[in-house]
């Protein structure tokens, strides 16, 4: 497991849950015509985290390819997938969060340091 990555996820993203394996590839990998997702770890609860580092501006297509993700890796797995985008201080985040229809259970948290250490938390709901 990288520890810098499970850092980040204690502190952008607020999550304390144990993180107990990397994900392996067997399960986390979807369908190619689907993006293949970052790097996915498993929590002790049995769900899935996707940790994606964003260093380009953050548009509606990087939003698409980590819906498709999720949704697919749910269905493959029947866990609840987490998606979380860490995005640099340079990225501009150029769409609006919106509940997304879905069966799949997962939800995308976006998080980015701006003014300082002040991290910023935006989330997508999921509507059921």
């Amino acid at each position: 497991m990288n520890e810098e990555e499970i850092k980040l996820i204690r502190k952008a993203f607020r999550d304390e849950r144990k993180i107990i394996e990397r994900t392996p590839d067997e399960i986390r990998s979807v369908d190619k015509k689907f993006y293949q997702g970052g790097s996915v770890y498993t929590t002790e609860d049995g769900e899935l985290i996707d940790l994606e580092i964003q260093e380009r501006d953050y548009d509606i297509e990087d939003h698409v390819n980590y819906i498709e993700f999720a949704e697919a890796l749910y269905e493959k797995t029947k866990k609840r997938v987490n998606v979380y985008v860490y995005c640099a201080p340079s990225v501009k985040i150029n769409i609006q969060l919106y509940e997304i229809p879905s069966d799949a259970d997962f939800k995308i948290r976006l998080a980015q340091i701006k003014r300082g250490s002040k991290i910023e938390r935006l989330k997508s709901k999921l509507k059921k």
